[in-house]
């Protein structure tokens, strides 16, 4: 289970301090970037590995996983340079369970990287770098599954809305994130943006 407690982001102030803004358990409908339907999650940080965990639980398996390393945090490189990206593809529920939560540090409270999670069908799940989710498409299964976990069908504003964000990046990460690239045997291919 996860020790450390920071979000992966934090609204502050343009000083930099935190303003106190906290997001809340709720969701809407949205059309993503590249035009499929989605559902935009957002999530209090103490809820947001067991959310996580129910919304991969409805995918179809076997499942297809992305680590998408969106900065690396010992060697920085040039700002907005490219991610680098590492797949594991037929894995089961339970791998990608057990996967999530040992490395939870990693995934949910460090702004390293984002995860997408894809089910058989296409159906997938993401969770970016700033701790928001995604769920595409905007299935109705998704839908219940938050509402059934007490997120509202509404949210006024998200992290994403935020003038000023802080992210965290966490040096005792480096090791984990070496772990989890051997343990699940994820290969590096090509960033596909």
């Amino acid at each position: 289970m996860s020790a450390l407690k920071t979000s992966k982001s934090e609204s502050v102030d343009a000083q930099g301090q935190p303003d106190g803004w906290k997001p809340m358990a709720g969701f809407v409908r949205d059309v993503g970037s590249q035009g499929r339907t989605q559902l935009v999650v957002s999530a209090p940080n103490d809820f947001l590995l067991d959310i996580h965990l129910q919304l991969v639980g409805e995918l179809q398996a076997p499942l297809g996983f992305l680590y998408r390393q969106i900065v690396d945090r010992r060697d920085p490189g040039p700002v907005g340079g490219p991610a680098r990206d590492f797949v594991a593809l037929e894995l089961t529920h339970t791998i990608v369970r057990e996967t999530l939560i040992k490395y939870s540090d990693l995934f949910h409270h460090d702004a390293r990287c984002e995860i997408y999670v894809r089910g058989a069908l296409g159906e997938q799940i993401v969770l970016d770098q700033d701790g928001m989710l995604f769920c595409q498409p905007a299935d109705p299964v998704f839908e219940d599954t938050l509402l059934a976990s007490g997120f509202i069908a509404d949210i006024s504003a998200t992290i994403a809305d935020r003038d000023y964000v802080k992210h965290w990046f966490h040096h005792r990460n480096d090791a984990l994130e070496d772990e989890l690239i051997a343990n699940l045997g994820l290969v590096e291919v090509a960033n596909r943006g």
